[in-house]
């Protein structure tokens, strides 16, 4: 009887143990926490209200840079990989100007209506205004880096095509002209 308990013992511990790898599996797959029973109400509400900071902190982190977090902020193995598939392929369509939104969902194997869900869960912003903005960031990286480059090429560069267009989405996100942007960080 006794070698019977015994069994049962290590059958819950192997139990439990599996139960943490299931935990650190839904984890990694994007789940944003687990708390097992019994649970307090104060710990719940703590919980709750530390994901809605985080979730705020990423939606204001990518209102201002479409560019891949570093590690000091909480995302899940699943999200980093989905923004990191995503960083890749506006990377390398960059100065395809046919590029847009469908080109994006398709590129990353999902939907567009899942795609525009995601991303915009993720990050607060739509598909068309994160590759937008992704292609403003880069033109004023380029202007920053590269002395030799003007506007116009800078533009190409990033696969916008209208002149105007460009001037007027960089002066929304960074309030100046790309020409001003470039002389201030040449001065």
């Amino acid at each position: 009887m006794a070698k019977d308990n015994k069994n049962q013992g290590v059958f819950k511990s192997d139990r439990l143990l599996g139960d943490k790898d299931k935990e650190i599996t839904g984890l990694e797959m994007g789940a944003d926490g687990f708390i097992s029973k019994p649970f307090s109400i104060k710990h719940l509400e703590v919980r709750i209200r530390k994901l809605i900071e985080n979730k705020q902190r990423l939606i204001e982190y990518f209102s201002n840079s479409s560019i891949l977090p570093k590690e000091d902020l909480n995302i899940s193995v699943r999200d980093r990989r989905f923004l990191e598939k995503l960083t890749g392929s506006i990377e390398q369509n960059l100065s395809n100007s046919a590029f847009g939104v469908e080109e994006l969902a398709a590129d990353v194997g999902m939907s567009t209506s899942h795609f525009y869900r995601r991303l915009k869960e993720l990050t607060g912003q739509a598909p068309n205004v994160y590759l937008r903005n992704f292609r403003l960031q880069k033109a004023a990286q380029l202007l920053k880096e590269n002395n030799d480059m003007n506007v116009s090429e800078v533009m190409i560069e990033i696969g916008i095509e209208s002149p105007s267009y460009f001037s007027a989405s960089f002066k929304k996100l960074f309030g100046v002209s790309p020409s001003e942007f470039n002389k201030n960080t040449k001065d």
